[in-house]
């Protein structure tokens, strides 16, 4: 009888122990009008009263996404098998009385991608949003969307099973611990690292590769089989090689995914691009030539990738602990976003992936973007503050103002240093300092990177990003042999300054040439003009741009110039070839940024460090 009493004991503890943790299934073979039903067996509470959330905002999106509006029929079930009376509270609470009780949580969730009743005008980036779409066997799961926590109970472990056709298989960053042909078993060790994992079932198309010590995965949904997770791999491959260099000689995750979601048809958003997590990246891009998305993807995804510096390694508490419903910010996106996008540019100049001139574009081109933006306030006061309307609507400056001050960083600091570090080396030693699992205090920061570099580079911190002054560009950009001008003037090519516009049926045509200069005017394009052929190339929407920019860059002065339009003349239609001699006009071009051909020894020494070359 005590053995007895003994083994029962074990197993009553063992059942509770088993208790301990969220069971949730996910059953994709139910999906029905673009619904899917998630069900989740929750931990022992111990409150009379709780309340279950989904997350209002979720870190990397920076916006409000509200995702409690995508929950129907929200049900709490009791141990015997009975409904608990829930109360929606808000649109993404809801308290649940007689917890002590509650067994298991249910209700259906909506697809984002797609338009339905009570959807609101607040369209979700496709990136952070959930695609059920059982008809084309595609499921894009961004697990915060699809589920949410007891308030309290946020940091137990979560089991997570996706059900699933035998012709669909799953992509992701979390880890596997059980698979069936129609079935997949994951785990998380808390909400956090839960959301932190997106994953994207389709019809297989993944390929896997171990680059520089990480195991990367590459998953591709093309409805039209346009591109391949194979030509996506073959395009990232040096990238991230030259990103495991610029990172110290090796990646700092043992895995990582790239999710790729290509859609035919435009978006609800009106928007596409990517949202970076620690172990993995979500794209949803639009189908077109393969040879341009392949390399938007690559643009990206240099982006995208140096997220595993940070936020993963080096963030704040405000992220650390992050509150889904009511969330504080992080004084520092210059950090976050600025540092990754400099990052993503500089590694590909600095590895020879593309000219000294291609980055100077790049980086004059966000000169200009910041003059849109104005932020006229400290970049950390605009940080903490950016769920505000007036900086969510210029939170785009991140990329760009937040890129030009790592930009600057990095050579106050290769300056001041004499050459002994850069912002890459700082980086790495606050992540040794910080790593995943330790955070530092906002108001920190600064007087943390003193200590690493000098008084000089804390002087720069306060006045261009905890300040409000200007950054120096003819200063600082000079230290390392390049000359800024804040306007010049050119003489450039010109393709006679018509208005293009697309038609219904998606070609180019000429919708106004009233401000024509004079070359328009010798080519004759009229209003209502189809754009087929400019200089023999073929002119479609996905061509456009790339054959304008060959013309711009390839023209001189005087060549012949001949333009196939298709016009409308006397009621019939016609292809016209138009005919005149290319023309240079002047442009006036600010932020304009130039190499020294012959620099001083010391702007030599600091340009040979900043690209690696000394």
């Amino acid at each position: 009888m005590r053995k007895i009493a003994f083994t029962l004991s074990l197993l009553f503890a063992f059942a509770s122990i088993a208790q301990d943790k969220y069971l949730i299934n996910i059953d994709l073979t139910q999906a029905n009008e673009d619904r899917v039903p998630v069900e989740i067996k929750v931990p022992t509470i111990s409150e009379d009263t709780v309340e279950y959330h989904m997350a209002k905002i979720v870190p990397g999106t920076y916006s409000i996404s509200d995702f409690g509006r995508f929950v129907v029929d929200f049900k709490a079930i009791d141990k015997d098998g009975k409904e608990i009376a829930a109360e929606k509270i808000s649109t993404n609470r809801w308290v649940i009385p007689n917890a002590k009780n509650l067994s298991k949580i249910s209700y259906w969730i909506e697809d984002s991608y797609d338009e339905f009743d009570g959807y609101g005008s607040n369209k979700l980036f496709e990136p952070g949003g959930m695609s059920i779409e059982s008809d084309k066997g595609v499921f894009v799961m961004n697990t915060f969307g699809f589920v949410g926590y007891i308030d309290g109970y946020k940091f137990k472990p979560f089991e997570l099973t996706v059900v699933h056709d035998k012709a669909i298989k799953g992509a992701t960053s979390l880890k596997k611990t059980i698979s069936t042909e129609t079935s997949d078993t994951f785990i998380a060790d808390n909400y956090n690292f839960l959301a932190d994992a997106p994953i994207m079932y389709s019809k297989p198309d993944i390929v896997t590769k171990n680059i520089a010590g990480a195991e990367v995965l590459v998953s591709v949904y093309s409805p039209n089989k346009i591109l391949s997770a194979a030509d996506v791999m073959d395009n990232i491959d040096e990238l991230m090689e030259a990103q495991a260099k610029y990172l110290g000689g090796e990646l700092p995750v043992d895995r990582y995914a790239y999710l790729i979601y290509l859609f035919d048809s435009p978006s609800i958003s009106g928007s596409w691009g990517a949202l970076e997590h620690s172990y993995s990246s979500l794209y949803t891009l639009p189908e077109m030539d393969p040879e341009r998305i392949s390399q938007t993807v690559k643009d990206v995804a240099a982006h995208e990738f140096f997220h595993i510096v940070t936020p993963l390694n080096i963030h704040s508490e405000e992220i650390h602990n992050f509150n889904y419903i009511e969330p504080e910010m992080s004084q520092h996106l210059w950090l976050y976003e600025g540092v990754t996008e400099y990052s993503s540019h500089h590694v590909q100049v600095k590895y020879k992936l593309y000219d000294l001139e291609d980055f100077l574009a790049e980086m004059q081109s966000k000169m200009n973007q910041q003059d849109q933006y104005n932020v006229d306030i400290p970049y950390t006061e605009f940080s903490a503050n950016i769920l505000e309307p007036v900086n969510e609507r210029r939170y785009g400056d991140v990329y760009a103002g937040g890129a030009l001050i790592a930009w600057c960083l990095d050579l106050t600091i290769i300056k001041s240093t004499n050459g002994e570090k850069d912002l890459q080396a700082v980086l790495r030693e606050l992540a040794k300092q910080y790593g995943p699992m330790k955070a530092f205090k906002d108001d920190e920061l600064f007087g943390e990177i003193e200590k690493i570099t000098n008084a000089e580079v804390k002087e720069f911190l306060d006045k261009y990003v905890g300040g409000n002054e200007r950054l120096p560009y003819a200063e600082i950009l000079g230290w390392a042999g390049l000359r800024y001008s804040p306007e010049s003037n050119e003489m450039v090519a010109t393709a006679g300054k018509f208005t293009p516009a697309l038609n219904e049926a998606q070609e180019i045509y000429v919708a106004g040439n009233s401000d024509m200069n004079a070359f328009g005017k010798d080519l004759d394009l009229q209003v209502g003009d189809v754009l087929l052929e400019w200089n023999g190339e073929k002119i479609t929407l996905e061509t456009f741009s790339d054959v304008m920019q060959s013309y711009y860059s390839e023209i001189a002065e005087g060549d012949k110039v001949t333009v196939l339009v298709r016009r409308e003349v006397k009621g019939k239609t016609k292809e016209v070839k138009l005919k005149a001699k290319s023309m240079l006009v002047k442009s006036s071009q600010r932020h304009a940024l130039e190499i020294i051909e012959n620099p001083s020894p010391e702007q030599q020494k600091v340009r040979a460090f900043w690209l690696g070359t000394e």
